[in-house]
């Protein structure tokens, strides 16, 4: 294993400014992103942080804007926040990296920033690895 290799890995992390609010139940709502580039195989991953005054059906996705990743679907109690962690592997993505979340049930819901008040509850992170 080289390394020096190792230690020149540079991650791209953001997370989100200001919370994201899900109102309309049929399309898909950028959360966190990185540009990262279209060369190479990243590895990514990364936490959205959804709540909801009403119940709702929350469906998530990472993915470059064509090539899903990783995706997930759960259901959210009443006035209740979750946390969802996604990640994985994409060679020479299409654009920018990105977690993307849909409420199918409701308009009332949102993408947190900064639920927990440490402003890292959105975040996204993606290391090229070749």
């Amino acid at each position: 294993m080289d390394f020096l290799a190792l230690a020149t890995i540079s991650p791209i992390t953001n997370s989100l400014g200001a919370d994201v609010a899900l109102n309309n139940t049929a399309n898909y709502f950028d959360g966190p992103s990185v540009a990262q580039g279209s060369v190479g195989t990243w590895f990514v991953g990364g936490t959205v942080t959804v709540v909801d005054v009403s119940g709702a059906t929350i469906e998530v996705k990472l993915w470059d804007g064509t090539t899903v990743i990783s995706s997930s679907r759960f259901i959210l109690a009443t006035g209740a926040h979750a946390s969802l962690a996604l990640c994985g592997f994409i060679a020479s993505p299409a654009g920018n990296l990105r977690i993307s979340v849909k409420n199918t049930s409701t308009t009332t819901g949102n993408i947190k920033s900064n639920i927990s008040g440490s402003s890292k509850d959105s975040t996204i992170t993606a290391i090229r690895i070749a």
